[in-house]
């Protein structure tokens, strides 16, 4: 465990998306290390202090192992700790560091950051072959269903979709299909099929609101056949007709 001697005498750091802690003498705690540690994070547009008050390992592919952290933020009122993240899908309230412009973030593996982190599509991955940046951003879009990709999202808690790549990080679900919904890449849909929320957005609104998707909009129009060979398309989705 990090004591406050140490606490004051070294940086903070995120690396793969795991807490490091450089001491002066040039040690580095990770990990377990780290439990019972106090730091300082971004949240939003506010600084808050978070306790690491316990550490996983996530052994699941595919990627290397996850190290994903129970973190819990003082009350402002002082009235004690609550849980930084919200329960995922498996209930669990992770999360794990993330350098932002240089800035130490938190992101909850309950959150389409998250999730596509889990997927796979890891942002501090450097693979020659596959842009690993691009399809993380494309994820946090496909599963916001920001097709605009300027931040508005329009699915809604619970819906399943089916997630897959070019890449075969990801691969379909081929068993029980569901309709092709959209074509992704890393500034947001590059065709929609049908809308995930019928009553979120429609293809009209879509194609009136954003011109670049005005051609690309319609099961015609936005085929899986014909978005894999369209360069912008790296990721891609199914979804139920609403």
């Amino acid at each position: 465990m990090l004591d406050a001697a140490e606490a004051a005498s070294g940086r903070l750091d995120a690396e793969h998306g795991e807490f490091r802690f450089v001491l002066e003498d040039g040690r580095v705690l990770a990990g377990e290390s780290l439990v019972g540690a106090r730091v300082m994070m971004r949240n939003g547009n506010e600084d808050i202090q978070v306790l690491i008050a316990a550490v996983e390992t996530m052994n699941s592919a595919p990627g290397e192992p996850l190290v994903l952290y129970r973190l819990l933020v003082e009350d402002i009122a002082g009235q004690g700790l609550y849980d930084a993240c919200r329960p995922d899908a498996r209930g669990r309230r992770l999360g794990l560091p993330l350098m932002k412009d240089k800035v130490l973030t938190l992101t909850c593996t309950s959150g389409a950051e998250g999730k596509c982190i889990l997927m796979g599509y890891r942002p501090w991955e450097e693979r020659g072959d596959v842009p690993m940046r691009d399809l993380h951003a494309a994820c946090i879009h496909l599963v916001r269903a920001d097709y605009s990709g300027d931040d508005r999202p329009t699915t809604r808690d619970g819906t399943m979709i089916d997630i897959y790549d070019r890449f075969g990080i990801q691969k379909p679900d081929d068993l029980d299909p569901m309709p092709f919904e959209a074509a992704w890449g890393k500034d947001g849909a590059v065709c929609v099929a049908h809308p995930r929320i019928a009553h979120s957005v429609t293809l009209d609104e879509l194609a009136k609101n954003h011109p670049r998707l005005r051609d690309r909009l319609g099961s015609e129009a936005c085929t899986e056949e014909v978005m894999r060979s369209h360069p912008e398309a790296i990721l891609f989705n199914r979804s139920a007709l609403p």
